[in-house]
């Protein structure tokens, strides 16, 4: 009787391991061999694939020095472009100008104060003046003028657009828009100067070397 006991017991054992196994073990896959996600652990979750991708920095340009005859050389190479379709070409200059949200964009570091007379050299191959271009520089000053029209689809055209008058050194930030595009032909622009007139005299005083500063009174 006991010995019968004993047997009972462990089958009973071994029955209740059994139910619990089915209640904790792992899923068991559904029809078709898969496993539904909701029963995943969320450590084994699928990354989403509706995350937005980070997008690029903008590119900051960068500052352009003047030179030792106080021009300032602005190229297509150093400009910042923005608006949909502005690139450069296999020459290196700035196209695809089709509206006014598109701006072209240069830092310069002015260390001399005084007028600067504003010039552009673009390939403009309409058969009227009709690309007219303002340039920015800093928050209130700007000049607009008419882009020479080029002798053939192959010479740049240089335009004067006009004065700036300059009272303060530092960082500017100088700034193309195309207020009017030709209806025919190319447009391109392949750089920007800044060549000086009347240059403020320098605030510092200046040293006078005595002639005869070497000989003893």
């Amino acid at each position: 009787m006991r010995k019968n006991l004993q047997l009972l017991s462990g089958g009973l054992a071994l029955s209740f391991g059994l139910v619990l196994a089915g209640c904790f073990g792992p899923p068991s896959p559904q029809a078709g061999g898969t496993v539904d996600a909701s029963d995943r652990p969320p450590s084994q979750e699928t990354a989403s694939v509706d995350k937005p991708l980070l997008e690029p920095p903008a590119k900051v340009p960068v500052v352009v020095h003047q030179d030792a005859d106080r021009s300032i050389q602005l190229s297509a190479l150093t400009a910042r472009l923005s608006g949909k379709g502005l690139r450069l070409d296999e020459n290196d200059r700035i196209v695809g100008f089709r509206d006014r949200t598109q701006r072209a964009t240069w830092r310069m570091k002015l260390v001399a104060p005084g007028t600067y007379q504003v010039e552009s050299d673009t390939l403009c191959t309409g058969p009227t003046r009709e690309a007219r271009m303002r340039v920015r520089v800093g928050e209130t000053l700007f000049v607009e003028e008419l882009s020479e029209l080029s002798e053939n689809a192959y010479l740049l055209a240089k335009t004067s657009l006009g004065e700036l008058k300059l009272d303060t050194p530092g960082t500017y930030e100088v700034e193309v828009e195309m207020v009017g595009l030709p209806l025919v032909g190319d447009f391109a622009i392949a750089e920007l100067r800044l060549i000086p007139g009347e240059v403020e005299p320098s605030p510092l005083p200046k040293l006078k070397l005595d002639e005869d500063s070497d000989q003893k009174p």
